[in-house]
This record gives C-alpha cells, structure tokens and sequence, in this order.
C-alpha cells in the first residue's frame, strides 16, 4: 500500500465481490462461446469444460449470496440475450422475459453450488462437499428441472449440446442420455477445482477419481466409434431431404398465391432431387419435407370434403399434387403440415375440433397416415402455466405476438410408419420440430415400453424462426446429433431454412445442407436395431442427480450460507 499503510478489514470483502464478478463474467463468456457462433463456427466447445468451473470458482470467492446473485445473473442475462437475439423478430417484449427467465436458472445454479460446495462458516472447506460431486450433480439437477419438469421444459444449451462435436466424449450419452454428458464435463471442471482449494486427502482422491471416470467414458467411446452400428448389415433406408427456405412469416401470414407458388418450388426441388438421384443410380425410398410447408388444412379425407363442397381454397389441390409427385418420383412423401379435424363453417367463419401440428405420409394412392406432436414447443406453440388462461394468453399475444396463436392440440401417442425399400420394411419415427430437443420425447417416438418402435428418426423443423441466426440453426442440429448417440438411432433431419443433414447412430453428421438456401439432399441411413442403456434407463441419471443434491443440502442444512 502507499506509504506503508495497511490494507483495512473493510477492503477484504469488496476484493472478493470484485473476484466474484471477474469469474462469473469469464464463466457466461465462456458458457456463451461454447455454443455455435454461426453455421460452422463451433470451435468454442471446449469451453464447456471450462464455465462450470468458473461459475464454481465464483460460487467460493463470493462474500455472500446476494453478491453472487448479482455478479452472475447480469453477465447470465447478456449471454442468454446474445444467444435469443433472433427472437426479437418474433417477440421484441417477449424475448426479455424469457432472457431473464433463463438467467434466472443459471443464477440458481450458482447458488446451488456455493450452498453445496462454499465455504465453511470458519472459511475452512472441511465441512464442504467436494466440487468434484457438487458441480456435476448441481448441473445436472438444474438443467433437467429447467429442462423438464419446470413449465414443460425449455430443453435447449445444454452443457452437453456443444460437446457432440467431440464425439469420442460424446458417446457416454448412450450410457445416461445427454444427463451423463453434462455431468461428465462439470466433473472435470469441479477436479481442478478440488485440486485447487481442497485440503487433505480430498485434494488428490476428488481429481484421481474425476480422472479414472473420464478415462474410462473416453475408452468407451473409443470402443463404440471403432464398432459398427448394430444393423449395419442391413441394407440403408434411403431419403430424400428436400430443404425449402421461406422466411417464419410462411405461418403468419401466407397468402392464397404464395401458398400455390412456394408449393410448385417445393415440388420442383423435390423432381430435381429424384431426377439427380435416378441420373446416379441410386434408389429413393422416402421424400421429406419440413415441418408445415403444406399449406391449407391438412390431408384429413373429411376437411378435404368440406372444402371440395363449399368450393374453398384450396379445395383438394395439395392432396392431388402430392399424389402425382408421389406417382412421379415413384416413392412416398413425408411432409409436414397442420392436421384439422371436424372442420367446418360456422357462420362464414372456419371452425374446427381439433388442430395438431402434423406429418402425413402420403403415396400415389394419397394418405397413408398421419402423427402429431406429442410436446409443443414452449414459448412457440404454447405458453408456460399461461397457457391455461386463454383470455390471458390472448392479450399477452396481441401485446408482444401480433398474429401468433396458440391453438394446437396434443396428442397422446405417437405414430409411427413402415416404409418399403428393397431389402425390406424399415419402421421410421418423427420427432416434429422442437421434439427432437426434449429427451423424453424423442425416446418415446423411438421406442414403446422399453421396446424399438422406429429404427430411423425422421425431425421435420421449421427454422425458419431462427431468421438470420445460422447459430440457432447449427444448435439446433447439434441437439439432433446428441439424440441420435442417446438412443442410438440414425437421424435425417428435414428443415425449412436448413441445416438439414443426415446423422449415423454415433452422432457423426454423413452430409449436410448450407443453411437459408432451398435444394434437395439424398442421403443413406442404417436402421438400428439395437436398444442402448439410455433408452432402457430413461431420465435416471437426472432423477438421481436431483435426490443427490436433495441428499445434500439435507446433509449440509446446518451450514451457515
């Protein structure tokens, strides 16, 4: 100090609320970077081993819990506003709300970890549980109640999300889902920690240990990279990825003529494909198309015949079009689009029971069937709690949502379809959009009671809602790529502004489209036959991090925070 004067007590605690917020800023800049920064910018994913550790570096240095609330949930609320920019073209006063809402979770996380692993009352860490178990249980526990259980999920950046891009690490997910993945890069994060402020003999076991268990997920990773899928053998489903590039606008406001044009394109990339496909001697079993590009009402025989007796647009024109392509092409369509049942008019005005957000199957003999979501996506299709209060969520839509609704309904089960090809049948599932995010979702489209009931995944998405943001669009195929290691099942993606891509059951992408532009992709596929421990485990590796923690803060109730 100047002149020889001793730093004052007072001193002490504004140096580590200014550590404090040092490390929660580098832990949200880390968390941030960890995601795609555009299509291809993914480089950042080993910063998903870094911000756990940073945020626990912050939970220590902090004075108080209220100090570490502020420091983490101002840099949590820029990192999530970054990352949600694209949504200001959809919702400019609805994108702040859920920013916060977000951060908020990330804050809760923080405070969680101080409570488990901070310092003791006497600021010794002898009454304090190891970082190695606190972080990795912590993250895992909030990310599956934010992710799942809390207002229906909001499933997306995920520690575990970037990391597919290291497949060798990557690969645990069939072992405990996507859970074990984040848990797996939190524990590296919280041995250093240990390694660096722990005392005693949890100094050198907490990280020995941390390191026995990654090695032995790297060597097992290791052993299902070098292995084949389990139906290899078999011979590929192969489909034909058609990727159209309309703006989000397409489910705002889609006008009669536009409906007809977009479809002629979209039925153009689709002969375009199956001409370049024929031209090199390779078969099509399957067209897709993304989520809602049919326009209309849907393909339901009796909303048909109410149009063709009124004599309303757009009569059958889709479901006939659809069927010469169908015939033209000499292979059945999936395509997405909006399912009406018991439609009608009332008083001039379309009426209807039900409405679902659908994907039909649909060959030269027209309709072969038809499934629905099962989840709607939150904040998309549907409002959180909100929901339930129509009036309410009326005006909150009118407010910050103009054109928006959220009419859709869900349906219990999923359906699933068999599609011919030359070696046999191939049973195929469709996660729709967001569906493909949430894990309890994609595993009960793949599987029925612990048993295979989709060999293939077909997502069908409109990202088109991403706009500008190819960032969103490249998360959105990572989290496809989790999905297919977690249960073990190829996935070929169909997306409206793309990316579309065909991804093996080792998550490892077999070609892919650029993002916003319209063209068609044939791509091959081995059907799975096998069923991972993820599948048959489910949500267990989540369940349990969420009694640990429960356990602990039992265990540790008598510490002063």
């Amino acid at each position: 100090m100047p002149g020889g004067e001793a730093p004052r007590a007072s001193d002490a605690p504004r140096d580590a609320a200014r550590w404090t917020f040092l490390a929660a800023v580098a832990a949200l800049t880390a968390f941030a970077c960890s995601f795609p920064l555009s299509e291809d910018a993914v480089g950042g994913w080993p910063l998903t081993f870094a911000w756990p550790a940073l945020l626990g570096l912050a939970a220590w240095l902090a004075p108080s819990a209220r100090v570490l609330a502020v420091a983490v949930f101002v840099p949590s609320f820029l990192a999530f506003l970054a990352l949600q920019w694209w949504m200001r073209e959809i919702t400019a006063l609805g994108m702040p709300f859920l920013v916060a809402y977000l951060a908020l979770w990330m804050t809760g996380l923080a405070l969680l970890v101080r409570r488990l692993a901070g310092r003791a009352p006497d600021g010794s860490a002898a009454a304090r549980v190891p970082f190695t178990i606190a972080l990795p249980v912590a993250l895992v526990a909030v990310e599956f109640l934010r992710g799942d259980l809390v207002c229906t999920g909001y499933a997306w950046f995920f520690a575990a999300h970037p990391l597919v891009e290291w497949p060798l690490f990557a690969q645990a997910a069939s072992l405990g889902g996507g859970w074990l993945v984040s848990g797996l890069a939190a524990l590296v994060g919280g041995a250093l920690l240990d390694l660096a402020f722990a005392r005693g003999w949890r100094r050198v076991a907490a990280p020995l240990a941390a390191a026995a268990l990654l090695a032995a997920s790297l060597g097992y990773g290791a052993m299902r990279l070098a292995e084949p899928p389990a139906a290899a053998a078999r011979a590929p489903l192969s489909v034909l990825l058609v990727q159209t590039n309309l703006p989000m606008s397409n489910k705002l406001s889609w006008a009669p003529e536009e409906q007809v044009e977009d479809f002629l394109d979209f039925a153009n990339l689709t002969l375009a494909g199956a001409e370049r496909a024929r031209r090199d001697a390779e078969p099509v079993d399957l067209a897709v198309w993304p989520e809602t590009m049919v326009p209309g009402f849907g393909l339901e025989p009796e909303s048909l015949a109410t149009l063709v007796e009124r004599r309303l647009f757009p009569l059958d024109r889709f479901d006939r079009s659809l069927r010469a392509l169908s015939r033209q092409i000499e292979a059945p369509l999936l395509v997405g689009s909006a399912a009406f049942l018991g439609l009608r008019v009332e008083e001039n005005r379309f009426a209807w029971d039900n409405q679902f957000n659908s994907a039909y199957l649909v060959d030269e003999g027209g309709r072969r069937g038809r499934t629905d979501k099962i989840f709607l996506t939150p904040f998309g299709e549907t409002m959180p709690i909100i929901s339930n209060w129509d009036w309410l969520e009326e005006r909150l839509l009118a407010l910050g949502a103009e054109g928006m609704t959220f009419d859709l309904d869900t349906a219990e089960r999923p359906e699933r379809f068999s599609i011919g090809t030359a070696a046999g049948e191939v049973r195929v599932g469709v996660p729709i959009c967001f569906e493909i995010t949430a894990p309890w979702a994609s595993r009960r489209i793949a599987f029925d009671m612990g048993a295979r009931a989709a060999e293939v995944l077909v997502n069908i998405s409109n990202d088109g809602w991403f706009g500008p943001s190819d960032a969103g669009r490249r998360q959105h195929l990572q989290v496809s790529q989790l999905r297919a290691i977690e249960l073990d099942t190829p996935v070929v993606r169909s997306a409206n502004t793309g990316i579309s891509a065909a991804i093996d059951a080792r998550g490892r992408v077999l070609g892919r489209l650029p993002a916003q532009a319209g063209d068609s992709l044939r791509v091959a596929v081995a059907p799975s036959s096998s069923i991972p421990p993820a599948a048959r485990l489910g949500d267990l590796t989540a369940w349990a991090a969420l009694a640990a923690v429960c356990g602990l803060l039992v265990a540790t109730r008598s510490r002063t925070v």
